[in-house]
């Protein structure tokens, strides 16, 4: 049976508190973070182990992450995520911008909003907003997924090479180099499976993949 080992993060540099959860995934310990929101980088570049941050936390959240479980209970910073190789990220609340940039694996959840530029270059990761993103969400994709339960601002999926964007609420402008396709069997099963895991709510029926136009642009 595993451990629990609490860090709080109020006094501590992020380089104390990253070893201290380096320490704690090495002796098999589930890791419990609080007053984590003002420490940048938190929880990077972990190869396995699990992490929950109790309340909110800062930017780059489990960037480089390799193959942990990070979960957040309240809301995050920017640039969560950040060049992730593997694991996942879950954060409950809200986000800023920047989710899931340049990922090539894993799989990112926000439970509530997100802000401008997600997954803006992703090479493979999949990344799943349960409410609303902002403006140039899917710049210069190049594989992955996304999901988006809400809303999307401008220049959604612009120049995007390949992969797909799943968009259930309102488009306010398509980018270039983008079109909306039907939705497959297999694209129904995996926003099922994924909504259902997470708690999240869409319209199945009004569902939109957007792909890109062009292999070319």
């Amino acid at each position: 049976m595993k451990m629990s080992r609490v860090i709080d993060c109020e006094k501590l540099s992020l380089r104390e508190a990253n070893s201290r959860i380096k320490e704690a995934i090495r002796n098999g310990d589930e890791v419990v973070l609080t007053h984590a929101s003002e420490l940048y980088g938190l929880a990077s570049g972990l190869k396995t182990g699990e992490v929950t941050v109790r309340g909110n936390a800062g930017d780059y959240l489990g960037a480089l992450n390799q193959g942990a479980r990070i979960v957040v209970e309240g809301d995050a910073g920017a640039f969560v995520g950040d060049n992730s190789r593997d694991g996942e990220i879950w954060v409950k609340g809200n986000v800023g911008e920047g989710l899931g940039m340049y990922a090539y694996g894993g799989v990112i959840v926000v439970s509530g909003d997100a802000g401008d530029a997600v997954a803006q270059m992703n090479k493979g990761g999949t990344v799943v907003v349960g409410g609303s993103v902002g403006d140039n969400v899917g710049l210069y994709m190049m594989n992955g997924r996304v999901v988006i339960c809400g809303n999307a601002g401008k220049g959604l999926g612009h120049v995007m090479l390949r992969g797909a964007i799943y968009l259930d609420g309102a488009l306010e402008s398509p980018g270039k180099n983008s079109k909306c396709e039907g939705i497959a069997d297999d694209d129904l099963a995996f926003l099922r499976a994924t909504l259902k895991k997470y708690g999240l709510r869409a319209n199945m029926r009004r569902f939109r993949k957007i792909v890109p136009a062009s292999s070319r642009p």
